[in-house]
């Protein structure tokens, strides 16, 4: 079963760059125009493009701004270490959720991927952890945070966030005397 992170929207429009392989003829789709793109130039497409032209073998992506284990070791070690929410980018879990499958696919073939793989789940658990304590004690006050507080929130978190306020909302008016009380 395939599991939908809030970020993906986001995950799928950010740039990558890309190398292109072959000519790629002018592609129109509605009002937007890519290319055409000369052979051996390198750009930057939204990353649901460059999918297709992969696929298609006009493109060969090399910037694919993905995670990695010291990236998750340094946002593990920092959050341990705020009392606040540090910003992530929106599509921190989608990219590292896809680390892990990329390591997964390494490690049928070897074993220190597998390594890694286990140190990296250690490090995103680490982060979930620290990070769902500080939403919940965000929720637990009652109060809107400020701007720059949701802001470091990712969308999968902000929608956590989200619902706990209205569940602890809901709870408190049900043990003050009723839903509606």
């Amino acid at each position: 079963m395939t599991t939908f992170l809030c970020g993906e929207p986001f995950y799928d429009v950010e740039k990558v760059k890309v190398k292109v392989l072959r000519k790629v003829p002018e592609i129109r789709v509605g009002e937007e125009v890519l290319g055409p793109l000369p052979q051996d130039q390198e750009v930057e497409v939204e990353r649901w493009v460059a999918k297709i032209l992969k696929e298609e073998g006009y493109v060969e992506i090399i910037d694919e701004r993905s995670t990695d284990l010291a990236t998750m070791s340094k946002i593990a070690w920092k959050e341990s270490r705020t009392p606040q929410l540090t910003p992530l980018e929106p599509t921190f879990y989608i990219k590292a959720r896809n680390y892990l499958k990329s390591l997964a696919e390494k490690a049928k073939t070897n074993p220190e991927a597998l390594n890694e793989k286990r140190l990296a789940e250690v490090r995103l658990i680490d982060v979930i952890n620290c990070r769902v304590q500080k939403i919940v004690n965000m929720a637990l006050t009652g109060a809107q945070p400020p701007r720059e507080v949701l802001d470091c929130l990712t969308p999968e978190e902000r929608m956590l966030f989200n619902e706990l306020c209205s569940l602890i909302s809901r709870w408190r008016r049900s043990i003050k005397g009723g839903e509606n009380g």
